[in-house]
């Protein structure tokens, strides 16, 4: 049936802005696979692609602003790539693909965008869909965060990340790209699991020794990067898949957490970091375990990008969890 989204808090995305092949039927891009919210019918798993374009909580935290044109840059990549791992399923009706658009940011506060974000996330959680939100700063999380917790049901957290983003609040009100998960871990009406945050990738030289206090303090995992490097896609994978295994799982995966080499285009960039197959196993991992409820990839600066590296590899990671939901349908 049609998936319902509330459309007034939404930019319809234009033609031009999604390639399309010159042969979809041998050689079908995503491009050629993503369809309207009407247009959905019966399909076993559904999966709602949105953009945030903006970057206010970005310039909040002190960060380089441009982020808000990563919803376009991500889109135009994803919709380039060839689709071998997912074609069959999506015309044979095991998965559709919806592009609901960009969240409408024009003239709007933070605080209004992460409300609407909220809406739009929740309405399409609680329709059974998986919601892959495209940042944005990474304080676009915490609409996500409100959605899974309205949903009353247990949950838990995976942030793959250089930086533990657990700061304060400012003047202990305004959000910013460094506070999402600060807010989720003090959040009087959290349903996440107790010890039910990982973050994966934090970096010595990214991250305070009173954040990392503070993580401990409140039953959360951490893998930092060094663990990261010793344990390799297959570990890191494992440990993606027996988090909390029983209970739905939402990703956040910062693109910081990569090393620059592989994605310059970042907000806060680092000379090392994750490798794109570290992060692929986990990705896949965690799509291919059936507990996904939400994705979100953030934090693309296509103003500092090089040759569009960036999004480019933000655009394989949302493919690689199309991927993984593949391989689990079994």
């Amino acid at each position: 049936m049609p998936i319902s989204i509330p459309k007034r808090l939404l930019r319809p995305v234009a033609q031009e802005a999604v390639f399309r092949s010159a042969d979809p039927v041998s050689d079908p891009r995503y491009g050629d696979l993503f369809c309207a919210p009407d247009d959905v019918s019966d399909h076993r798993h559904v999966v709602v692609l949105l953009g945030v374009p903006q970057h206010i909580g970005v310039e909040r935290n002190g960060g380089r602003a441009g982020a808000a044109l990563a919803p376009g840059a991500i889109r135009w990549a994803l919709s380039k790539l060839a689709t071998a791992a997912t074609v069959e399923a999506v015309r044979g009706g095991a998965l559709a693909l919806v592009d609901a658009g960009d969240i409408d940011t024009e003239g709007k506060t933070l605080e209004q965008i992460h409300d609407e974000v909220g809406d739009v996330v929740s309405t399409v959680m609680k329709q059974g869909c998986l919601p892959v939100v495209m940042g944005g700063g990474h304080d676009t999380a915490w609409p996500t965060i409100r959605a899974m917790n309205s949903t009353q049901q247990h949950w838990c957290c995976v942030n793959i990340d250089a930086h533990a983003d657990v700061r304060p609040l400012q003047e202990g009100k305004r959000a910013h790209s460094g506070s999402p998960f600060y807010q989720m871990l003090t959040t009087s009406d959290s349903t996440l699991v107790p010890t039910g945050f990982a973050e994966v990738g934090l970096q010595w030289h990214s991250v305070s020794a009173q954040h990392l206090d503070w993580l401990s303090a409140r039953g959360a995992s951490v893998t930092m990067l060094d663990d990261c490097h010793r344990l390799g896609p297959e570990g890191l994978a494992h440990v993606v898949r027996e988090f909390h295994p029983q209970v739905p799982l939402y990703v956040s995966l910062d693109m910081d957490c990569f090393a620059s080499a592989w994605a310059p285009g970042v907000s806060a960039p680092a000379s090392d970091g994750l490798a794109p197959f570290d992060v692929s196993a986990m990705v896949m991992a965690a799509a291919a375990s059936g507990r996904l409820k939400a994705l979100d990839v953030v934090e693309v600066n296509p103003l500092v990008d090089v040759d569009g590296r960036t999004s480019r590899l933000a655009a394989t990671m949302i493919a690689d969890a199309f991927r993984g939901l593949v391989s689990g349908l079994g």
